[in-house]
């Protein structure tokens, strides 16, 4: 199939002035905040190509031309580099939402509210629409403090603690689970396959096995005056959560969160294939006909689709998921 794609500039097509000039077109996209980010590296050897303004929007696409175009994401520029020989233009820029206002540091407290106000409170003072995976909104909040820490900070922490993700997906800022994100954002979401003969190259990284069986995590019982801890899982050895949490329940989310994150960090895979927009963060792999170890279910973490003059391909990197051991 022939590669193709599709970029535009604050809404106007500038695919056939770049064609021609055009040297490589990546875009990354992984999980959390640190996410899409765009790359195009142009031919300007003549140096006729007006350098974009930094804010400008891109509208990218991506796919091949017998079969269509996938689109990526709107991309904010934020930084052109000039350089010779050979005489090349690099523009970079990052998802439309990813934006200052959420780096800033403030120090407030929360009370008597639950997540999903906490999340639409602060996705609101933002620009961006909530959306909320319905069972992690409706979890109440005696007392939350934000003490000297950007919103992108807090929101992040909160959605760690419950084996979530907190994320911004065009104009609106998703909190679901891990694996869940992008269907919640209204992005189709579909189950990834790839077979051996897919493969242009492979790694798994397998970790020690029966490492942290369990967690634990202390809060603060204030009736009590003192310190209390939870428990998930069992056996040894066990992890413990160096932060404190106001409240037995968010401990114990916590620790169920970080065992979680354990057994999903139990193998990790690396791969290398021919370009596929079905492959995104987030999203489930299934691998067959290579050997074992290999085959089965992934959760996706990272995609960087690349376009050059080798063709369209994907760089994947996935985890083993949840309850998959």
């Amino acid at each position: 199939m022939t590669p193709d794609f599709r970029v535009s500039a604050d809404s106007k097509d500038i695919t056939d002035a770049i064609r021609a000039r055009l040297l490589s077109l990546s875009v990354s996209d992984s999980a959390g905040w640190d996410s899409d980010t765009l790359e195009i590296t142009l031919d300007d050897r003549d140096g006729s190509i007006a350098i974009p303004r930094t804010g400008a929007e891109l509208d990218v696409s991506i796919g091949y031309k017998e079969t269509g175009l996938a689109r990526m994401g709107l991309y904010i520029v934020d930084e052109t580099a000039i350089g010779a020989p050979p005489a090349t233009m690099t523009i970079r820029a990052k998802a439309a939402d990813m934006r200052k206002s959420m780096k800033s540091k403030r120090t407030r407290a929360w009370d008597d509210t639950t997540i999903g106000d906490i999340v639409s409170a602060i996705a609101g003072e933002h620009g961006y629409e909530p959306r909320i995976e319905d069972a992690l909104g409706g979890e109440a909040v005696e007392h939350i403090d934000q003490v000297d820490e950007s919103d992108m900070h807090f929101l992040t922490r909160l959605a760690e603690d419950r084996g979530a993700v907190a994320k911004p997906a065009g104009r609106a800022f998703v909190f679901a689970p891990r694996g869940e994100a992008k269907s919640v954002s209204g992005e189709e979401l579909t189950a990834a396959a790839l077979t051996a003969g897919q493969l242009t190259r492979y790694e798994v990284t397998q970790a020690e096995r029966g490492k942290y069986q369990a967690v634990v995590a202390r809060w603060y019982d204030t009736f009590k005056a003192s310190e209390e801890t939870v428990k998930a899982g069992d056996g040894e050895p066990v992890y413990t959560i160096s932060r404190k949490y106001a409240s037995g329940d968010a401990a114990k989310k916590a620790a169920e969160a970080q065992l979680a994150a354990f057994d999903r960090g139990l193998s990790k895979l690396t791969l290398a294939c021919p370009g596929s927009a079905a492959l995104m963060a987030e999203a489930t792999l299934t691998v067959t006909g290579a050997r074992a170890g290999v085959n089965g279910e992934w959760l996706i973490t990272s995609v960087t689709h690349r376009l050059d003059n080798s063709g369209y391909q994907c760089d994947v990197e996935a985890e083993t998921p949840k309850g998959k051991k």
